[in-house]
C-alpha cells in the first residue's frame, strides 16, 4: 500500500532547528495539518518560509501539504529540494515521500529510483521495500503496454502507408473535369449538344460553299491541262 507522506513526529523535531516567528508559524502549520485544514497549514508554512527561506524542513512540510491536496508535481519538487539541500538524516523521509508522489503521477521509473534511495539510507524500511515492489510491477506493466501500443501502431502504419511526401497534395484534373477557364476542352458531343439551330444551318452552308469551290477548282485544273502543249513524239 502507499503510505501517507506526513510524519508528524519528525516534523515536530525539526522545529527545534528553527527559531522565533518561523518556529511559531511552523507549529501553527502542524496544528492546521493535524486538523485537516490544508489551506491554513500551507499558508502558515509559507509565512514561516519568509523568515527562514533556506530551511529544507519547511520545504518538507510544504511538500506534505501539497501531496494531500493532490498537487503531486508540486510536492515532488518540494521533496527534491529537501534531498538537494537537506541533511542526510532527512533524506530517507523525503525520498520515500518523493516516491509516493511520483507513483501517484504514474511515473513509476522515478518512483523506483526514489524508493531505492530510501533503502540505501534505511535498508530495513519495510514500507519502502513494499512500495518498491509495487512500483516495479507497475513499471513492467507500463512498459509492456507501451511496447504493445508501438507494435499496434507499426502494424497500422504498414497496412495504411502514408502518401509519398514528394507527391503534391493536389492533383490536376483531366481536361474534361476542369471547370472554367478559356482553355477548357469539351468533347464533340458536348459541342453539338450546345449548338443552336441557326449555328447548325450556318455550318451546313459553309460546308456546301467549301464543296462548291473545290469543284470549281478541279474543273479549272482540267481545262488548263487540255490547253497545255503536248510534247512531240520523235
Amino acid at each position: 500500500m502507499i503510505r501517507a507522506p506526513l510524519t508528524v513526529l519528525v516534523a515536530a523535531s525539526m522545529l527545534s532547528l528553527l527559531g522565533g516567528t518561523a518556529h511559531r508559524k511552523t507549529e501553527q502549520g502542524n496544528e492546521h495539518l493535524a486538523e485537516g485544514e490544508l489551506d491554513e497549514a500551507l499558508a502558515a508554512y509559507t509565512e514561516a518560509q519568509v523568515h527562514a527561506p533556506d530551511s529544507p524542513f519547511l520545504y518538507y512540510d510544504v511538500g506534505n501539504v501539497l501531496y494531500r491536496q493532490g498537487d503531486y508535481e508540486g510536492a515532488a519538487e518540494a521533496y527534491e529540494r529537501v534531498l538537494l539541500e537537506g541533511p542526510p538524516d532527512v533524506a530517507p523521509l523525503a525520498a520515500f515521500n518523493l516516491g509516493n508522489a511520483r507513483f501517484k503521477q504514474q511515473k513509476f521509473q522515478d518512483a523506483v529510483t526514489a524508493y531505492r534511495r530510501t533503502l540505501e539510507a534505511a535498508p530495513d524500511d519495510a514500507d519502502a521495500k513494499r512500495n518498491l515492489e509495487l512500483a516495479l510491477r507497475e513499471l513492467r506493466e507500463q512498459q509492456q503496454e507501451q511496447k504493445q501500443q508501438k507494435q499496434d501502431q507499426d502494424k497500422k502504419d504498414q497496412q495504411n502507408p502514408q502518401q509519398d511526401p514528394g507527391q503534391g497534395q493536389q492533383q490536376e484534373k483531366p481536361p474534361e473535369q476542369q471547370q472554367g477557364g478559356g482553355d477548357e476542352q469539351r468533347r464533340p458531343e458536348q459541342a453539338q449538344e450546345s449548338m443552336t439551330p441557326e449555328q447548325a444551318r450556318r455550318m451546313l452552308d459553309s460546308l456546301a460553299e467549301q464543296e462548291r469551290r473545290q469543284l470549281e477548282q478541279q474543273a479549272t485544273a482540267k481545262g488548263a491541262a487540255k490547253q497545255a502543249p503536248r510534247e512531240k513524239d520523235w
